[in-house]
């Protein structure tokens, strides 16, 4: 079975992936990364800080300042969750594909040329509906959020903050935002995580574990999992939680210990 992640050169979450797959003997044909033109500074900060959440300024700063970051373990070697897609690519000895964007004929005729059969949501942007019907099965997605309830942005401290259910769902990706069939659900137990930054580690966790399950399944059979159609109606959509609210978050937390 052909498997190809989707991602950008700055994302960290193919090197989780494709880790989580190596470690079960799945292997990775292809790594394909959008080169979208760069966009203005202000821009490029509300992106990073919808991916990582309401501590990436912080880290951002205390790179520029090379500062080490707060409570970070000290490790002989950089972690696989440190590398980015070319470096993950290099590594684990997958073929990389750069593309200007996923959107255009030219690159859809690319994609479809390389008969993919499943491909693997990894750090991408929002996917049309001329990609998502290029490979054979779908197109896979790991959600930091239990689905319906929570789709969209920061969902793991949304669901905290309310005192919803905490989990990550493996999803079929539609041309909706988090509204494609749901194909598992992992719970997440509340207890213990004493920060923002423990709640989405132990929530990133959980989704990366589900979806090397899933697909560990799908090449053992071949065949696309069972799978639940959401309703629209069921849920709601999040979007990046102000920082001021994080931080009552992050105090709301520690105090629970």
């Amino acid at each position: 079975m052909k498997i190809a992640l989707l991602t950008h050169r700055r994302s960290l979450k193919c090197a989780s992936v494709a880790s989580a797959l190596a470690a079960r003997g799945i292997r990775i044909a292809l790594i394909i990364c959008e080169q979208p033109q760069v966009a203005p500074a202000g821009a490029r900060l509300r992106a990073l800080m919808l991916e990582r959440g309401p501590g990436a300024l912080a880290d951002k700063l205390r790179a520029r300042l090379g500062l080490p970051r707060d409570a970070a373990p000290q490790a002989s070697a950089p972690s696989d969750r440190a590398l980015d897609a070319a470096s993950c690519g290099a590594q684990h000895g997958i073929a990389l594909l750069d593309l200007p964007d996923l959107t255009s004929s030219a690159s859809l005729e690319r994609l479809r040329a390389e008969a993919i059969d499943l491909m693997i949501h990894a750090g991408a942007g929002i996917l049309r509906a001329p990609l998502l019907a290029v490979p054979r099965l779908g197109v896979l997605n790991a959600h930091m959020g239990v689905l319906p309830r929570y789709r969209g942005m920061n969902v793991a401290e949304w669901a905290a903050w309310e005192g919803g259910p905490l989990g990550a769902t493996v999803h079929w990706i539609d041309p909706g935002i988090d509204t494609g069939r749901i194909i598992r659900i992992a719970p997440v137990a509340g207890r213990g995580l004493g920060s923002v930054a423990s709640l989405r580690a132990a929530v990133d966790a959980a989704q990366i574990d589900a979806l090397a399950e899933v697909v560990e399944a799908i090449v053992a059979s071949g065949q696309p999992p069972t799978a639940a159609p959401q309703a629209r109606a069921d849920g709601r959509q999040y979007f990046t939680m102000h920082p001021q609210i994080a931080e009552l978050l992050e105090q709301r937390l520690a105090q629970s210990q």
